[in-house]
Protein backbone atom coordinates (compact mmCIF):
# COMPACT_ATOMS: atom_id res chain seq x y z
CA UNK A 1 0.00 0.00 0.00
CA UNK A 2 2.81 2.48 0.89
CA UNK A 3 4.48 1.62 -2.57
CA UNK A 4 1.23 2.13 -3.71
CA UNK A 5 1.29 5.61 -2.61
CA UNK A 6 4.74 6.67 -3.40
CA UNK A 7 4.28 5.68 -7.20
CA UNK A 8 1.23 7.77 -7.14
CA UNK A 9 2.82 10.85 -5.31
CA UNK A 10 6.04 10.21 -7.67
CA UNK A 11 3.48 10.30 -10.88
CA UNK A 12 1.43 13.21 -9.38
CA UNK A 13 5.09 15.42 -9.23
CA UNK A 14 6.10 14.33 -12.86
CA UNK A 15 2.92 15.51 -14.22
CA UNK A 16 3.06 19.12 -12.12
CA UNK A 17 7.04 19.38 -13.59
CA UNK A 18 5.85 18.53 -17.05
CA UNK A 19 2.90 20.92 -17.06
CA UNK A 20 5.49 23.50 -15.42
CA UNK A 21 7.74 23.21 -17.77
CA UNK A 22 5.49 22.72 -21.38
CA UNK A 23 6.22 20.13 -24.02
CA UNK A 24 10.40 19.56 -23.31
CA UNK A 25 9.36 16.38 -20.74
CA UNK A 26 7.96 13.40 -21.70
CA UNK A 27 4.01 14.03 -21.60
CA UNK A 28 1.82 11.65 -19.65
CA UNK A 29 0.97 8.47 -22.28
CA UNK A 30 -2.59 6.57 -22.17
CA UNK A 31 -3.34 3.96 -19.36
CA UNK A 32 -1.97 0.51 -20.39
CA UNK A 33 -5.03 -0.83 -18.49
CA UNK A 34 -8.88 0.12 -20.05
CA UNK A 35 -11.21 1.53 -17.36
CA UNK A 36 -14.36 -0.65 -17.81
CA UNK A 37 -17.49 1.53 -18.32
CA UNK A 38 -20.11 1.13 -15.33
CA UNK A 39 -22.28 -1.32 -16.20
CA UNK A 40 -25.46 -0.12 -14.36
CA UNK A 41 -26.78 3.76 -14.53
CA UNK A 42 -26.59 5.49 -10.90
CA UNK A 43 -27.19 8.82 -10.28
CA UNK A 44 -23.77 10.49 -9.28
CA UNK A 45 -22.47 14.34 -9.48
CA UNK A 46 -21.71 14.45 -13.00
CA UNK A 47 -24.41 11.66 -13.97
CA UNK A 48 -28.06 12.44 -12.90
CA UNK A 49 -31.08 11.02 -13.59
CA UNK A 50 -32.24 11.43 -17.31
CA UNK A 51 -28.77 12.32 -18.40
CA UNK A 52 -28.45 11.52 -22.07
CA UNK A 53 -25.09 12.89 -22.70
CA UNK A 54 -21.72 14.31 -21.30
CA UNK A 55 -19.26 16.41 -23.37
CA UNK A 56 -16.25 18.00 -21.96
CA UNK A 57 -13.42 19.42 -24.21
CA UNK A 58 -10.63 20.39 -22.36
CA UNK A 59 -7.42 22.13 -23.15
CA UNK A 60 -6.30 24.14 -26.17
CA UNK A 61 -4.47 26.98 -26.64
CA UNK A 62 -6.91 28.95 -24.25
CA UNK A 63 -6.93 26.11 -21.51
CA UNK A 64 -10.42 25.42 -21.27
CA UNK A 65 -12.31 23.55 -19.41
CA UNK A 66 -16.20 22.88 -20.68
CA UNK A 67 -19.06 20.62 -20.63
CA UNK A 68 -22.54 20.30 -21.11
CA UNK A 69 -24.84 17.93 -19.57
CA UNK A 70 -27.55 16.85 -22.30
CA UNK A 71 -30.95 15.37 -20.55
CA UNK A 72 -33.49 13.54 -22.22
CA UNK A 73 -35.86 16.15 -22.22
CA UNK A 74 -33.71 18.48 -24.21
CA UNK A 75 -32.55 20.80 -20.81
CA UNK A 76 -29.11 21.61 -21.14
CA UNK A 77 -26.58 22.31 -18.06
CA UNK A 78 -23.28 23.92 -19.12
CA UNK A 79 -20.60 25.55 -17.57
CA UNK A 80 -19.96 28.06 -21.13
CA UNK A 81 -21.85 30.67 -22.65
CA UNK A 82 -22.77 28.31 -25.14
CA UNK A 83 -26.44 27.01 -24.18
CA UNK A 84 -28.21 25.28 -26.94
CA UNK A 85 -31.74 24.86 -26.78
CA UNK A 86 -32.56 21.47 -27.30
CA UNK A 87 -36.18 19.24 -27.89
CA UNK A 88 -36.60 15.67 -26.25
CA UNK A 89 -36.97 14.49 -30.22
CA UNK A 90 -33.36 16.13 -30.98
CA UNK A 91 -31.89 13.97 -27.96
CA UNK A 92 -33.39 11.21 -28.84
CA UNK A 93 -32.09 11.62 -32.46
CA UNK A 94 -28.54 12.04 -31.16
CA UNK A 95 -28.87 9.19 -29.10
CA UNK A 96 -30.16 7.12 -32.20
CA UNK A 97 -27.28 8.29 -34.39
CA UNK A 98 -24.72 7.72 -31.66
CA UNK A 99 -25.93 3.89 -31.93
CA UNK A 100 -25.81 4.01 -35.67
CA UNK A 101 -22.10 5.48 -35.78
CA UNK A 102 -21.04 2.80 -33.43
CA UNK A 103 -20.28 4.86 -30.45
CA UNK A 104 -21.34 1.82 -27.80
CA UNK A 105 -19.08 -0.36 -29.54
CA UNK A 106 -15.50 2.07 -28.86
CA UNK A 107 -12.86 1.25 -26.88
CA UNK A 108 -12.96 3.79 -23.38
CA UNK A 109 -9.38 5.64 -24.64
CA UNK A 110 -8.36 6.47 -27.74
CA UNK A 111 -5.82 8.82 -27.03
CA UNK A 112 -2.11 9.30 -29.15
CA UNK A 113 1.44 8.37 -27.75
CA UNK A 114 2.55 12.17 -28.21
CA UNK A 115 -0.27 13.60 -26.26
CA UNK A 116 1.56 17.10 -26.70
CA UNK A 117 0.66 20.10 -26.86
CA UNK A 118 -2.41 22.42 -27.29
CA UNK A 119 -5.33 20.09 -28.79
CA UNK A 120 -9.12 19.39 -27.42
CA UNK A 121 -9.14 16.81 -24.75
CA UNK A 122 -12.83 15.28 -25.44
CA UNK A 123 -14.64 13.15 -22.65
CA UNK A 124 -18.11 11.91 -24.01
CA UNK A 125 -20.49 9.93 -21.79
CA UNK A 126 -23.39 8.42 -23.50
CA UNK A 127 -26.37 6.59 -21.86
CA UNK A 128 -27.19 2.87 -23.81
CA UNK A 129 -30.69 1.27 -22.13
CA UNK A 130 -29.36 2.20 -18.30
CA UNK A 131 -25.48 2.01 -18.94
CA UNK A 132 -23.45 4.60 -19.07
CA UNK A 133 -20.38 4.61 -22.07
CA UNK A 134 -17.81 6.89 -21.51
CA UNK A 135 -14.95 7.40 -24.29
CA UNK A 136 -11.82 9.71 -24.16
CA UNK A 137 -9.97 11.20 -27.16
CA UNK A 138 -7.62 14.03 -28.16
CA UNK A 139 -7.94 16.38 -30.82
CA UNK A 140 -5.97 15.33 -34.07
CA UNK A 141 -5.27 11.46 -32.77
CA UNK A 142 -3.58 8.93 -35.23
CA UNK A 143 -5.91 6.31 -36.51
CA UNK A 144 -9.12 7.81 -34.30
CA UNK A 145 -11.96 5.43 -35.65
CA UNK A 146 -14.59 6.96 -37.73
CA UNK A 147 -17.06 6.01 -35.37
CA UNK A 148 -15.43 8.51 -32.48
CA UNK A 149 -15.52 11.11 -35.37
CA UNK A 150 -18.70 10.91 -36.47
CA UNK A 151 -19.88 11.07 -33.12
CA UNK A 152 -17.59 14.41 -32.59
CA UNK A 153 -19.24 15.80 -35.58
CA UNK A 154 -22.78 14.87 -34.53
CA UNK A 155 -22.43 16.30 -30.56
CA UNK A 156 -20.35 19.10 -31.72
CA UNK A 157 -23.10 19.89 -34.54
CA UNK A 158 -26.18 19.70 -32.04
CA UNK A 159 -24.65 21.88 -29.25
CA UNK A 160 -22.59 24.69 -31.55
CA UNK A 161 -26.18 24.62 -34.35
CA UNK A 162 -28.58 25.13 -31.75
CA UNK A 163 -26.78 27.51 -29.36
CA UNK A 164 -27.37 31.52 -28.63
CA UNK A 165 -23.85 32.35 -29.55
Amino acid sequence: MKNKWLLVWSVFLLLLLAGLTGCSVETAHAPETQIEPTRTAVPTATNAPNTAVVFKRSGGLAGLNEQWTIFTNGRVETNTTITPQLSAEQVSQLLSSLESAGFFALDNTYLPDDTCCDRYLYEITAVQDTTFHRVTTLENTPDMPEALQQTLRLIQNLLFENSNE
